[in-house]
């Protein structure tokens, strides 16, 4: 009766101490991956931080002014040059002749197919 007890206590040992083994080696290798994702991951911070930073120096106010007026030909904002809404009606485009709900389906097919699309 013990020997028959030792035969097979001795392969279920075996099969948990294989079982313990390959659980042992899967979760070291999940925690190598972890630890590359993790270093992967500070190194994408660094790089924010890095870009932040220069974002910061290419948008100064004074850099711009520089550009706009060596590429642009602009300068600061006169007096002269501020509009109200009732002077720039004049330079508006009319407006269409018709609607596009009032468009016959054959001339206008863009209106058609938004019309479609509500």
């Amino acid at each position: 009766m013990l020997r028959l007890l030792n035969f097979l206590l001795v392969p279920a040992v075996l099969a948990s101490s294989f079982a313990l083994y390959k659980l042992e080696h899967n979760t070291r290798s999940l925690e190598r991956e972890i630890a590359a994702t993790q270093k992967n991951i500070d190194g994408e911070y660094e790089l924010i931080g890095l870009l932040n930073a220069e974002w910061s120096l290419l948008t100064r106010p004074r850099r711009l002014e520089r550009l706009a007026r060596y590429h642009l030909g602009m300068g600061p904002l006169m007096p002269d040059q501020i509009k109200r809404p009732g002077d720039i009606t004049g330079s508006l485009p009319p407006p269409p002749a018709a609607s596009p709900d009032e468009t016959p389906a054959s001339d206008d097919p863009l209106a058609d197919l938004l019309r479609m699309m509500q």
